[in-house]
């Protein structure tokens, strides 16, 4: 919990009593979220507890790399805790069953600066498929 408090402070934002719940709540629970699921688990403890303060404070989390933004089946937006320690350049790969969001180290477009004329900027890629403990399951 600790190295995602330093992350945050890292970027220069501030601790709050709400970012600090939404943190403590994806440490806890380990899977993914839509703002919407957050909001239920948080409305009873803040009483000033709004859906868009939390998709607010949801991309401030995500912008820090303490949460990745995780694109769904279901077309709505989803958030899980990313593992990663540093600001390291990794991707993430998600448990369609359950939820479980791990990283991904090896990029292959890590280096590409060209494609087809254009200068890369920037670039997303998430794997999507099912972790071993629910593989188990199913087998069972």
């Amino acid at each position: 919990m600790e190295k995602y408090i330093e992350k945050l402070k890292n970027k220069g934002l501030k601790l709050t009593p709400r970012r600090q719940a939404i943190i403590k709540l994806f440490f806890e629970c380990k899977n993914h979220m839509t703002p919407e699921e957050v909001f239920e688990k948080l409305k009873k403890k803040f009483i000033r507890c709004g859906v868009p303060g939390i998709y607010r404070n949801l991309e401030s989390l995500a912008e820090c790399e303490i949460l990745a933004r995780i694109y769904s089946f279901d077309r709505k937006r989803h958030y899980g805790l990313c593992s990663a320690l540093h600001n390291e350049h990794h991707h993430h790969i998600t448990c369609v069953k359950c939820g479980k969001v791990d990283k991904i180290k090896n990029c292959v477009l890590k280096d590409i600066k060209k494609i087809n004329g254009y200068k890369v900027v920037s670039h997303f890629f998430q794997i999507n498929g099912i972790c071993a403990k629910c593989s188990k399951k199913t087998a069972q």
